[in-house]
């Protein structure tokens, strides 16, 4: 037996699911801009050298840089999540596999972090051959290393999947699908020996700007895309899950 709905279910459901959007969208723009912080804070081009790059940033950009890598493990994974859902009721499957590889891929990121708080907290003690040792094996253990294969892996696919995939929808412009998906795999660029310090800043702003440039129009259509409004019952009211 259906027992009677309330007269402000529809209300209230209307009312969640307004509220879902709006931290969806905000998390699709948050999670780069996380990153952006957390990679602007420390001096260019020793990321990936955690000891010197915290000795040399001081308090405030240590700061700033643990601020930006902790919102980013949160905003990373809800904000691809909800890019994937958007593409739910017209490609189930793809969108399925892009929802997949997106918190496959985003999820490590916390674990990685602790590379840098290990570094921070050389820095802080006061840093010592054994200690720099230290973090070195830290740095590429066996589980560290497979957290980095699975983010590497796991969220430049599902950046290319999903950038795609929502240019082909039309849910978004198809240069800002384009945008998106090349942002990801230009990063492999960065990985490549190069003593040309400017060249490797400019790569990471263009980086920058093709990842945010994408993700705007899709945080835009979290909040206007219809195929996220629960359709008409017969009775003229929104179905309910």
């Amino acid at each position: 037996m259906k027992l009677p709905a309330s007269k402000s279910e529809p209300v209230e459901h209307a009312r969640a699911f307004k509220v879902q959007r709006y931290a969806l969208a905000a998390s699709i723009i948050l999670g780069p801009l996380s990153v952006a912080l957390f990679v602007y804070s420390w001096p260019a081009g020793l990321l990936r050298q955690a000891v010197q790059a915290s000795a040399q940033a001081g308090s405030v950009g240590n700061m700033l840089h643990f601020i930006g890598g902790i919102a980013a493990s949160f905003f990373l994974p809800v904000g691809y999540l909800g890019m994937s859902l958007l593409s739910m009721r017209r490609a189930p499957w793809l969108a399925t596999l892009c929802a997949a590889l997106s918190l496959v891929g985003w999820i490590p990121w916390a674990a990685l972090m602790g590379i840098d708080a290990l570094g921070y907290d050389i820095t802080l003690t006061g840093s010592t051959p054994q200690l720099a040792a230290l973090w070195a094996h830290f740095n590429s253990d066996t589980i560290m290393t497979i957290y980095l294969l699975i983010y590497a892996l796991g969220h430049m696919l599902s950046s290319v999947l999903i950038g795609l995939m929502l240019a082909r929808l039309r849910l978004i412009p198809i240069w800002a699908g384009w945008a998106f998906a090349l942002s990801r795999p230009l990063k492999i660029f960065l990985f490549v020996p190069s003593p040309l310090l400017a060249a490797r800043s400019v790569l990471t702003f263009l980086i920058f700007v093709l990842w945010i440039g994408g993700a705007l129009p899709a945080a835009f259509a979290m909040l206007t895309n219809k195929d996220l409004v629960p359709p008409l019952n017969r009775g003229g009211e929104r179905e309910r899950a």
